[in-house]
């Protein structure tokens, strides 16, 4: 099953926040190799990010992100997906002109 979460962070981070975040996006990085997490997105004014994973479960989802190092300082929302299209990447064409 595929499931989408809304990770709403705080409007200030304080600086253990901060400090968090730059292991917490390798250890997403990590997870989109080992094919768990499927797309990762953050806002513009990095107060909302969401990001799409493959579980067999809600509970499933829930321990994932019970892991994430900022679990504790932000608001998630996980929602299960009945319908998720994605365009495949696409490999440019070459022309020997």
């Amino acid at each position: 099953m595929k499931f989408i979460v809304e990770i709403i962070l705080p409007e200030v981070l304080n600086q253990e926040l901060i400090d968090i975040l730059p292991s917490q996006y390798t250890e997403i990085g990590d997870l989109m190799s080992e094919g768990i997490i499927s797309s990762f997105m953050l806002s513009d004014n990095a107060q909302k990010a969401w990001l799409t994973l493959d579980a067999n479960s809600v509970v499933e989802v829930d321990n994932i992100l019970n892991a994430f190092k900022l679990y504790d300082y932000v608001k998630m929302e996980i929602s299960e997906l009945s319908i998720s299209e994605v365009n495949p990447p696409q490999v440019p064409t070459f022309s020997l002109n």
